[in-house]
């Protein structure tokens, strides 16, 4: 069951923590984080504790501590768990890698092979369990001979008036199904015992085997490996690669967890679906408009710019950038608590970008820019967070706008 949860940014109880029974690392899953004034924002001399990753731990119970993103509305604990875990396995399974944090770390971390059970349920989805065993022919392993094999690809001789084959082809069935049979009805079903609550598929509907396979994972892994040199089908190799890598990976006993460190990262791909999906235009007082029944359809991608001529080699890369009809949109997501004082990335976009001069025409490339934030919040909102004084220059125009949307509609449309 769902015994605790929490939000990634907000206070820690070390105390709380402990009565469940759950473990954090404390050089990474909590982080010391400064008190600002309540009214003014402004900074403390106060510090706190707080959470620093998005994800889920249980105890030897089995009992188990959310950690949901930053803003993140909770509605229903065991749904919006259930989406929280389908958003990180969507990215991590898309992504294909561990992206790296600053200190060298993994970004998401986990003593439990999802990645693995997650190719092994789809096998299963698609296929059923594996109940074919594997046949194949080859020269000289004794067995039953394949005449047809033989005549087709041996060499022939005549010895003595005898016509003589030669090498001759033989046909091997390997009885093996019953054994990966066994190994998937149980990474399939002891997972979803472990994590149901997390996990929206159905369990085989077969016995649970016997076999104690945890205690036996050595085993397990070398026959395994053993069955895999006799395999010739992709898929079917596939499967036993999965299954390799799930009862290498799984542990035996005790807490599990899945924690990732950078949801900024998913923050942005989330963004970036969002706009592509739902983008219609900017309104006359720079906020951006989001239309479900009418967007514009335009695509928006990271995109780099060569902007030191000192330096050629270095660059700026705004999160989501587009061009529409002599106009350019410059959107950075930025996963936030709060947005304390100017973010300067955002500025340097801004002045570095809106001035460009198309290299054929020598004129300006754009007629306007736009750029904003995009933070995740429990509602929908606009903020000018930049303008520039009119006495540091002319152009009233240079805004810089905060837009808060709503985490849960934004999650629920990446998952859709």
């Amino acid at each position: 069951m769902i015994a605790k949860c929490a939000q990634d940014g907000a206070a820690y109880s070390e105390a709380e923590i402990s009565e469940y029974g759950f473990r954090l690392d404390p050089k990474r899953d909590i982080r010391e984080s400064v008190i600002r004034d309540p009214l003014t924002g402004e900074e403390t001399e106060e510090t706190e504790v707080v959470f620093n990753f998005v994800g889920f731990v249980t105890n030897e119970k089995d009992d188990m501590l959310v950690v949901f993103p930053k803003h993140y509305r909770v509605e229903d604990a065991v749904q919006d768990s259930q989406k929280i875990f389908d958003c990180i396995s969507e990215y991590e399974q898309k992504r294909k890698t561990l992206f790296m944090g600053e200190q060298g770390e993994p970004n998401y971390v986990s003593n439990y092979p999802f990645s693995a059970f997650f190719r092994i349920y789809d096998y299963f989805r698609t296929f059923g369990l594996c109940y074919e065993d594997e046949e194949y022919v080859k020269p000289n392993i004794g067995g039953r001979i394949s005449w047809k094999d033989t005549i087709r690809k041996s060499d022939k001789f005549i010895i003595n008036g005898d016509l003589v084959f030669f090498p001759l082809y033989y046909r091997k069935k390997y009885h093996f199904s019953s054994f990966i049979t066994e190994c998937m009805i149980f990474a399939i079903d002891y997972t979803i015992s472990k994590f149901g609550l997390l996990i929206d598929a159905e369990e085989t509907g077969e016995d649970f085997p016997e076999f104690d396979f945890l205690e036996e994972r050595e085993f397990v892994v070398n026959t395994l490996y053993q069955l895999r040199q006799k395999v010739f089908r992709d898929k079917l190799q596939e499967l036993i690669d999965s299954l390799i890598d799930f009862f290498s990976e799984v542990n035996v006993g005790g807490s599990y967890y899945l924690k990732h460190y950078s949801f900024s990262s998913i923050w942005e791909d989330m963004v970036e679906k969002y706009l592509c999906r739902y983008y219609k235009d900017v309104a006359a007082d720079s906020s951006i408009i989001f239309d479900k029944t009418a967007p514009s359809g335009m695509k928006f991608k990271k995109t780099s710019f060569h902007t030191n001529s000192a330096a050629p080699d270095m660059y700026i890369s705004p999160d989501h950038y587009c061009v529409d009809a002599g106009r350019q949109m410059i959107f950075d997501a930025k996963y936030y608590t709060r947005m304390d004082g100017l973010d300067y990335k955002q500025i340097s976009y801004l002045y570095m970008l809106k001035d460009q001069i198309d290299p054929v025409t020598k004129q300006k490339k754009y007629c306007s820019t736009h750029t904003a934030m995009i933070l995740p919040s429990d509602h929908r909102e606009s903020r000018v967070h930049f303008r520039l004084a009119p006495e540091f220059g002319s152009s009233g125009n240079d805004i810089i706008m905060e837009e808060y949307v709503d985490i849960h509609e934004v999650l629920d449309e990446y998952l859709a």
